[in-house]
């Protein structure tokens, strides 16, 4: 039986995962056959252990592993990817070379599933599995495809969306899945059979405004500033005030902060959970997702920026638009 190692976005993932499990069965499985394990917290013959144990009256045993591929890029960070999973990489390959000499011979009774977020292309485990699993990527939808994702989701939940509903959508929320994925489900409920319009989504604008801050943070600290000028100004028309958005990204950076310090230390989720100062697992998702995309040093740097900009606006230095403005520009990815 393949071993299967599938990364990237954590929505598409997830789903996948789930979907790997149900054509193989281990959905029925009995819970002595079913093992989900933490990468960060798992040592080779733990695994080796599990994946060459024999199914007990089932006949498969499945075994998904979080985030293990992650522990050879998490202590570099980064946003563009160059360097990311060298340090301590020779570690990490050398730890988990059993892993994938023993992929091949593994019993066809075991599933093996390895799941990662978003991972840089000269990961050392990702070169070291590729060859003995079969990898998928799953990349975020963008722009058209964004827009063919939340049409087929809203059929999927037994809805149906208009392209206006669907531009509102992909505008307010951006490319957040989960977040699509949550505000579909209700608008599917509150439409109850009828086309979902433009109007319906705007009835949902409490949770649509947030989603629309969050995704223009991210945006800014991501270093994408033309989406995130675009989603300033929605906020800025909705009456959200500078100071506002400002204290926004300064809880986020905060949080990435925290999270970049856990992930170096690999703290187990529960340990992240409390650090982060949370009990939402999506939370912790997100924003362990948007950190190992970030070094230490990077996020103190826009720290730093957003702190002057701060200043500069209550000292009456820059008027607060520009100075959101040359923030966004600032948070561009720097050469």
């Amino acid at each position: 039986m393949p071993s299967f190692l599938v990364f990237g976005d954590s929505f598409l993932v997830r789903q996948r995962v789930a979907a790997l499990e149900a054509e193989h069965g281990a959905d029925a499985l009995l819970d002595a056959n079913r093992h989900r394990m933490q990468g960060g917290q798992l040592a080779p013959p733990e695994l080796l252990g599990v994946c060459q144990a024999i199914p007990f009256m089932d006949p498969l045993r499945l075994v998904v592993v979080e985030g293990l591929l992650a522990t050879a890029e998490s202590r570099s960070g980064g946003g563009s990817g160059r360097g990311r999973g060298r340090r301590g990489g020779n570690s990490a390959v050398d730890n988990w070379q059993a892993l994938a000499d023993a992929i091949p011979q593994m019993p066809d009774t075991t599933l093996l599933l390895l799941s990662d977020g978003p991972l840089s292309a000269n990961n050392s485990l990702l070169r070291l599995l590729r060859p003995v699993c079969t990898v998928e990527e799953h990349t975020p939808p963008r722009g058209e495809q964004l827009a063919r994702w939340i049409k087929e989701t809203a059929e999927a939940k037994g809805a149906a969306a208009s392209p206006a509903a669907i531009r509102s959508m992909a505008d307010l929320v951006g490319g957040d899945l989960w977040t699509l994925d949550q505000e579909l489900e209700k608008l599917s409920l509150y439409a109850a059979g009828r086309e979902i319009g433009e109007a319906d989504v705007r009835l949902m604008v409490s949770q649509v405004r947030e989603a629309s801050i969050f995704e223009a943070v991210d945006a800014m600290i991501d270093g994408r500033p033309e989406a995130a000028l675009r989603l300033l100004a929605q906020l800025r028309d909705d009456g959200r005030e500078p100071l506002y958005i400002i204290a926004m990204v300064e809880r986020q950076l905060r949080l990435l902060a925290l999270a970049r310090d856990s992930m170096d230390r690999r703290l187990p989720p529960e340990e992240l959970k409390r650090a982060l100062g949370t009990s939402s697992d999506f939370v912790v998702r997100k924003t362990t997702d948007q950190a190992r995309r970030h070094s230490r040093q990077d996020i103190a740097w826009r720290y730093d920026r957003l702190l002057e900009a701060d200043l500069a606006i209550k000292q009456g230095r820059l008027d607060p638009d520009l100075a959101l403005e040359l923030l966004v520009g600032e948070s561009a990815p720097r050469r």
